[in-house]
C-alpha cells in the first residue's frame, strides 16, 4: 500500500499540480496527454477532442488520468513489492518519510497559493455590475457561488488567512499534525462546497484533501487515544532522511527552496492584483446603459420587446476583466464581448470572447 501510495501521489502532482511554479507550462513537460486519451479511448470507450482536453476541470481526460495513474501504479507497485521481497531490502520508514515529505512540500505551497489568492481578492473577482445585475436564477450553481463568495472581502480574507496559516505548518516537521488539522478542516470545507455548487475542480480538490489525511493518518491512532479514551501519547519520530553531518546544508537548502517559492508567489499574486486595480482605475467607461436608439444597416429598430436583434441594455466591465462589454437584447438575452475604445471617433470595437 505504501509504494502504491508513493507512486500514486507522484504521479497524480506532476506537472499539473506545481501550480505554485507559474513560470512552469505543465504541457511541456507532461508524458501524459497523448496515453491518457490512448487509454480513454482504449479501454473506457470515450473519444476527445485534442483542441479542449480542460484538463484539470472535471472532463473525461482527468477521470481518465486519474484511472490510468491508479493502474499504473498498482503495477508498478506490485513489481516494486515482488523486487524488494526478494532483495530483502527494508526501508519502509524511509519510504514513508520521503512521501509525507513530499506531501508536506507540495500541500504547504498548494494552501498557500490559494490563501493569498483569496487574501489578494483575485480568486473570485468582486461585486461588478455583471454580477449585480442579474437574477438569481440566471447564475449557474458555481456562478451563484462566486457571486455570493465576492461580495464579502471579509470572509474570503479570513478563509484565505487559514489557508496560509495551515500551509505554512506543514513545511515544518514539528508544526506538521496541527498544519494537517487546519489544512483537513479548511479542505474539508472546500471539497463540500465544490460539490454541492458543481464546481469543476472538485477532484482538485479531493485529491488535495486525500493528500492531507495522508499526512494524519499516522498520528490518526495517537490523536483517537488521547481525544477519546484520554489517554496520554508519546512524542512522534520521523526517520531522517539526510544523516546529521548533511543537516545544516539541509537547513539552508530548505529555507532557500520556501524562501524562493513564496517570494515567487507574492510576485505573481501581487501582479495579477496590482493589473486588475491599475485596469479598474484607467476604464472610466465601466457603467451600465440603456440604449435609446439602435441603428443597424441605416434602418432604425423600434424598442420592442422580443426582438433578438435590437440592443437593450450595454454593460462595460466586469467582476474579472475590464475589458469585458455584455450586450442585452430586446428578448432577454445576452451575449459577452471583449472590446477597444478608440476616444478619439467615439466608438467601440469589439470582438467575441473566444
Amino acid at each position: 500500500m505504501l509504494r502504491f501510495g508513493f507512486l500514486y501521489w507522484v504521479f497524480c502532482f506532476f506537472p499539473y499540480g506545481f501550480e505554485y511554479l507559474n513560470w512552469l507550462t505543465p504541457d511541456d513537460i507532461s508524458p501524459w496527454t497523448g496515453v491518457t486519451q490512448w487509454f480513454g479511448e482504449t479501454f473506457l470507450g470515450w473519444s476527445f477532442d485534442p483542441e479542449r482536453l480542460r484538463k484539470g476541470f472535471d472532463t473525461k481526460y482527468d477521470y481518465s488520468r486519474f484511472l490510468l495513474i491508479a493502474v499504473l501504479s498498482l503495477v508498478l507497485a506490485a513489481i516494486w513489492y515482488v523486487i524488494d521481497a526478494r532483495k530483502r531490502w527494508q526501508y519502509n520508514d524511509r519510504l514513508n518519510s520521503l512521501l509525507r515529505t513530499i506531501l508536506r512540500y507540495h500541500v504547504g505551497f498548494t494552501m498557500f497559493l490559494y490563501g493569498i489568492a483569496k487574501v489578494y481578492l483575485y480568486q473570485f473577482g468582486y461585486m461588478g455590475l455583471d454580477r449585480m445585475d442579474n437574477a438569481v436564477g440566471e447564475n449557474s450553481p458555481m456562478g451563484f457561488l462566486w457571486l455570493f463568495m465576492s461580495y464579502s472581502p471579509t470572509y474570503n480574507i479570513g478563509t484565505g488567512l487559514i489557508e496560509m496559516i495551515g500551509g505554512t505548518l506543514l513545511f515544518f516537521r514539528r508544526t506538521t499534525l496541527l498544519g494537517g488539522i487546519v489544512c483537513f478542516v479548511a479542505m474539508a470545507n472546500v471539497v463540500l462546497i465544490d460539490i454541492a455548487y458543481d464546481v469543476t475542480v472538485k477532484m482538485f480538490a479531493i485529491h488535495l484533501m486525500l493528500m492531507v489525511m495522508v499526512l494524519l493518518l499516522d498520528d490518526a491512532k495517537r490523536i483517537f487515544g488521547l481525544l477519546l479514551f484520554n489517554r496520554s501519547i508519546a512524542p512522534r519520530y520521523d526517520v531522517p532522511l539526510i544523516s546529521a553531518k548533511y543537516r545544516i546544508p539541509g537547513y539552508v537548502l530548505k529555507t532557500g527552496l520556501i524562501g524562493y517559492i513564496l517570494i515567487i508567489t507574492f510576485q505573481f499574486s501581487g501582479g495579477i492584483r496590482e493589473t486588475r486595480i491599475e485596469r479598474l482605475k484607467q476604464n472610466t467607461l465601466h457603467s451600465k446603459y440603456t440604449v435609446e436608439q439602435f441603428v443597424i444597416n441605416s434602418d432604425t429598430l423600434p424598442p420592442l420587446r422580443g426582438d433578438e436583434a435590437r440592443w437593450d441594455e450595454l454593460m462595460i466591465g466586469s467582476s474579472y476583466s475590464p475589458s469585458r462589454m455584455t450586450i442585452k437584447n430586446m428578448a432577454g438575452g445576452s451575449k459577452a464581448y471583449v472590446y477597444e475604445a478608440d476616444t478619439i471617433k467615439k466608438s467601440l470595437i469589439f470582438y467575441s470572447r473566444r
